[in-house]
Parts: C-alpha cells; structure tokens; sequence
C-alpha cells in the first residue's frame, strides 16, 4: 500500500484492521461516455464536467502541527462511523413443488455497508450499493444495524438503479441518539489534489465500522461503470461495499463499490456527483 505522505497516521494504526482487496473489474480502455440522458425533468452529469471543477482546500491541508492534525483525523473518523451502517438483504425464492402448493426459501443473502445521509419524518436514509441488496426480482427483506445498534432492524427499499450500482433504503429513526448524517454538500462539484487523503469506512466481514486511509489517485473508467469512477488506495474488502468515501474533514465523497484482485492499492467508488444526480433524480434531495 502507497504510504500517505502526512505526519500522524502512523499515531491512528491501532484504531484500523487490515483487510485484503475483493476481486472486481480491471481498468478498462472504454471510450469516455455519459450518465443516463435527461428525461422528465432529471438531471445529468457528464465524465466532463469533473474536469470544470474548482479544487477544494479544507484548512486542515495546512497543518503543521502533529497533533492536531490527529485530531482532525481521529474527529473525522469517529464521525464516519457514526454516519456507518451494516445492512443485510435475504432474498426469498418461491416455487411450487406441486399444482397449487408453493413453498418459499431462502434463496440467498449478502451484506454489505451504507451511509445515513438523511433524516425525514421519524426515518433515516441511507445509501448503499445496488448489488449489496439486489432482489434479483424475488422477494426480499432487509435489515439494518446502525451506530450503537445492539441488534438488525427491519429496513424498506426506497429506490435502486443497477445502471448506477446505488439504492437507497431507510428505517426507524426510534430512539437512536448516536447516528450522524453524513455532509453531501461541501465536495459536491469539486476536484481532488492528486494525493489528497481519503478515508473508508464500512464492514468488511465481521469487522464493524472499519476505517482505512489511502489516497486518491485518479478518475477512471472501469468495466463495472459507465461514468468515471474514483480511484483511491484506501483497502476495502468484501462487505465494504456500499460504505462512505470521505475526505479529511469526513465530507462525503462517494460511495465505496469495487476493488481488484490485482493489488491491494486499487478501490474504486461511485463519485458524489452521481450520488446527488440519482438523489435528485429520485426526489430525495433537491
């Protein structure tokens, strides 16, 4: 993994696991192409407009001082994992096993990760990836753990998109006073620095609200993507997946969805702009 050129995270290394790269797609020599055209009243984004961004300078890029440059990351990691969630999607298969008599099993499970990025009429919304809940169009129920949670509770699907690999789900706010919304504003339409620290959190096999630092390094095309995706080194495993990208300051900054077998130091996430067009585009923001 690519060292991160900043003094005191090697002062964070007992806070963060290890984990090892899950097997996706390669880069890909695809030509550049577009988000879904505008239909009805949605917006869209093309790879780019990236490209038009002005780049973004948090304060915190110019410490100098150790420790409370370690603040700053201890804060934005305990931030993110409040923001953190474990869902569960169990997908029911029915058949009928004679004229008339149906039996329902369970077909398959998967879990994955998510970020609460709103909280509505006694509910919080979150986000995860397509694939952590895809229902295969069988029946599905779908549990959630947030920050604090001692056990899963029931989660309703909102609203998905296979072509973006995002879905978005919610549930009971109840009496929950450790959840903490993520920020989609501060990096919407902005550029990375290459090399600019990024932080990952999620649940990659039984580890819960695991945080890795990395860097970014590129805007890429992949074979899983139609759009430019981002390519950092934070490590990701299986079960990461759909878990929050953020910058130093904890903003928000993608969705993590891919990694490769081929290097510890290649993970890929959905970029913000894609996350607020399917957001938009969903009536879920505005």
């Amino acid at each position: 993994m690519k060292k991160i050129l900043v003094l005191g995270i090697a002062a964070l290394s007992l806070f963060l696991s290890a984990c090892n790269i899950f097997p996706f797609s390669l880069f890909t020599t695809a030509p550049a192409t577009t988000l879904p055209v505008t239909q009805n009243g949605t917006i869209t984004y093309l790879d780019a407009d990236y490209y038009a961004y002005p780049y973004y300078s948090s304060p915190n890029y110019h410490l100098d001082n150790v420790d409370a440059y370690n603040d700053v990351l201890l804060a934005t990691r305990d931030h993110i994992r409040h923001a953190n969630v474990r869902v569960q999607a169990t997908i029911y298969r029915t058949t009928m096993i004679f004229p008339g008599i149906t039996q329902t099993v369970i077909d398959s499970s998967s879990s994955g990760s998510g970020v609460v990025f709103l909280e509505r009429d006694g509910y919080y919304y979150f986000l995860t990836n397509h694939h952590v809940i895809d229902d295969g169009g069988e029946d599905a129920e779908y549990q959630v753990e947030a920050y604090g949670d001692e056990d899963p509770v029931s989660a309703e699907l909102i609203c998905q998109s296979e072509d973006l690999d995002l879905a978005v789900l919610r549930f009971a706010k109840g009496s929950r006073t450790d959840v903490e919304l993520i920020n989609m504003t501060t990096r919407l339409f902005t550029r990375f620095t290459p090399g600019e620290l990024v932080l990952a959190v999620g649940n990659p096999l039984s580890v819960d609200n695991n945080v890795t630092f990395g860097e970014f390094n590129s805007m890429e095309l992949i074979a899983n993507a139609t759009f430019r995706v981002v390519y950092h080194s934070a490590l990701i495993h299986e079960g990461s997946s759909g878990g929050a990208l953020v910058d130093l300051d904890g903003n928000l900054i993608g969705i993590n969805a891919w990694g490769t077998e081929s290097s510890d130091e290649e993970s890929f996430a959905i970029p913000l702009a894609v996350v607020h067009m399917f957001l938009v585009n969903n009536d879920l923001i505005s």
